[in-house]
């Protein structure tokens, strides 16, 4: 054991770094599942809409007029659309960076020259 010791105290500096090193393998391994994931998750999003897309297409049965005329299923309609929160968050951004930060005093210069000017018993 006291080999190990001291072969430590000897390199303390090269054992410092391959902790680091092994530190910095296991994040990069970590971050590089976590993106293959996210990557698998979005291929099978789209092979999804694909297979929707294709399965959609098929040939339908020719419906009778009558029929045509019918409103179309709630799936179909467009969703109402409110106002758009980035965008009204944006303007009350820009709102609040053009407020002025402070009220209109006399500059910080002008307030040192006439406490300076100012007879030291006042």
């Amino acid at each position: 054991m006291t080999q190990i010791s001291d072969w430590i105290q000897n390199n303390w500096f090269e054992s410092g770094m391959l902790v680091v090193l092994c530190a910095i393998l296991a994040t990069v391994v970590w971050f590089a599942r976590n993106i293959l994931k996210s990557l698998r998750a979005s291929q099978e999003q789209v092979g999804a809409i694909l297979r929707l897309s294709v399965s959609d297409v098929a040939p339908m049965p020719a419906a009778p007029l009558q029929t045509q005329a019918e409103p179309m299923p709630a799936w179909r309609e467009p969703a109402p659309r409110g106002p758009n929160l980035l965008v009204a968050s944006g303007r009350s951004v820009v709102n609040w960076l053009n407020a002025p930060m402070r009220r209109r005093s006399e500059s910080p210069l002008r307030k040192v020259s006439r406490w300076l000017q100012a007879p030291a018993g006042s």
